[in-house]
């Protein structure tokens, strides 16, 4: 099953292309050849200037004497505003144990910040370890290529004149980990002959120890992301929300990552999560609702947690009625076998949400539903032209994010 990978493969190059033809010059005829190009360019350039230098220089040059520089320059303070930087996180792992960290993009005098967590999959058995994204490795020359092609639209553009949070700050949380930015499983195990770590969950807590104490005047978050990283938004939130404290109004809009009970999502795949992923470790400490259930099922309890816990914050979830990719990931199990790969049928997965939505009536839950059985809403053209009964995807989001006027919208809203 390694659809997801390609899935998120094809949406990097769409939004490349999405980006070249939304630009002030003609994009070239053959724009896959361009796409591909870019796609790869950056490290290499990168590289191949360093072996050019390196053979120019002359081989009986007199070593130089020792200079010391001082400490290396701060990432964070060296920002330049208005563009995308590289900060390593010390501790924070990929599912191959190598080191990431996140990026950023400040604008000063701002008081918003988006952030952004992407998405790419879930590894749990061999078949969807095969097709988590970046699952030998997350830094920055893959962020550069990432970012050139994603930061053209969606909610962390600086250029896109639809969005309206192109003036806000901007952290950008790449996909390494394969938890769905959950895990805090630092032995890992080894599946398909592969040892993977899941630490998705510790690394937002590193990088927000990390970052925090930088983002002064911050006053509104949201914290948003599509797919793994709607779950990861959804997920993280609370202790998002604990960092930056009760006077900075924090509010979540998750994309495609939408919570299930367990009618809709087997409890053996939910145990599966909670053993493989150490979730019990993540669960918020006062949500017991979320570690009681016997049968391992009940992590929807976190959504009710979390909208009891905060209950004048702004919460939104994007869906399509029928979506496929997340059919397929809550397929297994179907059966009441978590080995083996069942059916989620379409019918099924549109009364599930309808039934969430029917279920969270008078709390701060918002739902945008788009009939439909796509997958992510948040990048491409579809941040700025998708619209549902006369609301536009984008400003909705807005709405969510500053506290404006945010609506139940699509099939079956009341």
């Amino acid at each position: 099953m390694r659809r997801p990978r390609l899935r998120l493969a094809s949406l990097l190059v769409a939004a490349t292309l999405f980006a070249l033809g939304c630009s002030d010059a003609a994009a070239p005829s053959d724009a896959s050849t361009v796409v591909s190009a870019d796609a790869g360019g950056d490290a290499a350039r990168v590289a191949d200037g360093a072996a050019d230098a390196a053979s120019d220089a002359p081989s009986d040059a007199p070593p130089e004497d020792p200079v010391d520089a001082g400490p290396p320059a701060d990432p964070v303070a060296a920002a330049t505003p208005g563009e995308w930087t590289w900060v390593p996180i010390d501790g924070a792992r990929c599912m191959d144990g190598s080191p990431t960290g996140v990026g950023i993009n400040t604008s000063p005098g701002a008081d918003g910040l988006v952030i952004f967590f992407m998405g790419g999959g879930a590894c749990f058995n061999a078949s969807t370890c095969a097709g988590a994204l970046h699952a030998t490795g997350f830094g920055p020359s893959l962020f550069r290529v990432e970012i050139s092609a994603l930061g053209a639209a969606g909610p962390v553009s600086r250029t896109s004149k639809g969005n309206p949070l192109r003036s806000w700050n901007f952290m950008y949380v790449g996909y390494c980990t394969g938890d769905v930015h959950a895990g805090d499983n630092e032995a890992g195990a080894t599946i398909d002959g592969h040892h993977y770590v899941f630490t998705g969950h510790h690394n937002v807590a590193l990088a927000l120890q990390r970052l925090v104490p930088h983002l002064r005047g911050i006053r509104h978050v949201l914290v948003t992301g599509l797919s793994a990283g709607g779950f990861g938004a959804a997920y993280n939130y609370d202790q998002i929300a604990t960092a930056f404290g009760p006077e900075v109004d924090t509010s979540l809009v998750d994309d495609s990552g939408p919570p299930m009970p367990d009618d809709a999502l087997p409890p053996c795949l939910q145990q599966q999560w909670r053993t493989l992923w150490n979730l019990d470790a993540t669960l918020p400490a006062d949500c017991t609702a979320c570690r009681s259930q016997s049968n391992g099922g009940g992590i929807v309890a976190l959504l009710d947690f979390i909208l009891h816990k905060y209950p004048t914050r702004r919460f939104g979830l994007v869906s399509a009625t029928r979506d496929g990719t997340i059919r397929d990931f809550f397929a297994w199990g179907r059966s009441g076998d978590c080995a083996v790969h069942g059916d989620f049928p379409a019918a099924a997965f549109n009364d599930a949400l309808l039934s969430l939505r029917t279920r969270e009536a008078g709390t701060a839950l918002r739902t945008y539903f788009v009939d439909s059985s796509s997958h992510t809403w948040l990048f491409l053209p579809d941040w700025n032209v998708t619209a549902v009964g006369g609301t536009t995807l984008s400003s909705w989001v807005d709405a969510i994010a500053t506290g404006g006027t945010a609506n139940d919208v699509g099939p079956g809203a009341p």
